[in-house]
Order: structure tokens, then C-alpha cells, then sequence
């Protein structure tokens, strides 16, 4: 339920802060990518899911989300100067690539310390959290930049004015 919960909650905000509905349900999509493998994969291979596993589905979402709407205010102001969408995702690539991986390596080996726990719930809970962090990375380093790039990148559109927040001030 918590997981659920965590998308629910966390899905109409994105929709809120992308100003669409549709900006949000895409803006989402490289945030669910990384438990819905994670945690098929671990169907897949028979790993038992306990209430340790369980929390890093929703714990992940929520540290994703952070990177992709940095990655998506970025964006945003790239594309209103730019107003061109690949040089824009260029951009903002090159200015956000390596603070989202460290952000990730940085957060993943501080939840890592749980996998030394003499507890199983607990262990599986800082080996899932460092998994799902890194797959995290990777869905957003690629699968956000590739949806912005494709048609479903076309709900992102420039300001009307064409001019940027920073402009403006």
C-alpha cells in the first residue's frame, strides 16, 4: 500500500509542478521504470518481498522524483532560451548529469550501510535501496532524456514569452 500511496500522492504533484496532466504522467515514467524492474526482477527470480523490501519502493520514488523535476526545471529554462528541444536536452544534460549521479552514488552507499545489518529485512532493505538507486540514475540520465527528445517530449513546451524566471528578475 505504501508504494501505491507514494505514486498517488506523488503523481499529481509532478502533474502540479509540470503545470499538465500530461507533463506530469510523463515526467513520472522514468521514476516508476526503476522499482517496477527491480522488483519484477525479483519476482522473476523468486526473492522473497518482506516489509524491508517493501519500503524502498516507496523511499526511491520519492528520492527520484527530486532529480527529475531538478532535471525538468532545467529544462524548462534551456528550452525557453533555446526554443529548440535537442539542444535544450544537450543543455541541460551537461548541467545536470553529474549531480544527479552524485547525488545517487551518494545516497545509495549512505543507505548501503543497512545491508551490513544482521537483520534480513533490514539488510534487503540497504541492498534494494542502493539497486534501485542506481537503476534510478541510469533511468534518468537515459529514459528522461529520450522521452524529452521523442513525441512525448512535445508536452514540455516553451513559455509563451520565451523568456526565462531569470530574465524576468
Amino acid at each position: 500500500e505504501s508504494t501505491l500511496w507514494s505514486f498517488l500522492t506523488i503523481t499529481p504533484i509532478m502533474m502540479l509542478v509540470s503545470r499538465s496532466f500530461a507533463a506530469g504522467a510523463v515526467a513520472m515514467l522514468p521514476n516508476v521504470l526503476p522499482v517496477l524492474v527491480i522488483f519484477g526482477g525479483m519476482g522473476w527470480l523468486g526473492i522473497p518481498i518482506d516489509i524491508g523490501s517493501m519500503m524502498t519502493a516507496s523511499i526511491a520514488l520519492g528520492v527520484a522524483v527530486d532529480d527529475t523535476i531538478h532535471y525538468l526545471a532545467r529544462y524548462r529554462e534551456e528550452l525557453d532560451h533555446m526554443q529548440d528541444r535537442n539542444q535544450a536536452i544537450v543543455a541541460t544534460y551537461q548541467h545536470c548529469a553529474i549531480p544527479t549521479l552524485q547525488a545517487a552514488i551518494i545516497s545509495g552507499l549512505g543507505l548501503s550501510v543497512f545491508a551490513f545489518s544482521t537483520f534480513t529485512p533490514t539488510q534487503r532493505f540497504g541492498w534494494l535501496m542502493l539497486c534501485i538507486l542506481i537503476a534510478g540514475v541510469v533511468s534518468e540520465l537515459i529514459m528522461l532524456p529520450a522521452l524529452l527528445a521523442g513525441p512525448l517530449g512535445r508536452v514540455f513546451q516553451p513559455r509563451a514569452t520565451g523568456r526565462s524566471l531569470a530574465d524576468k528578475v
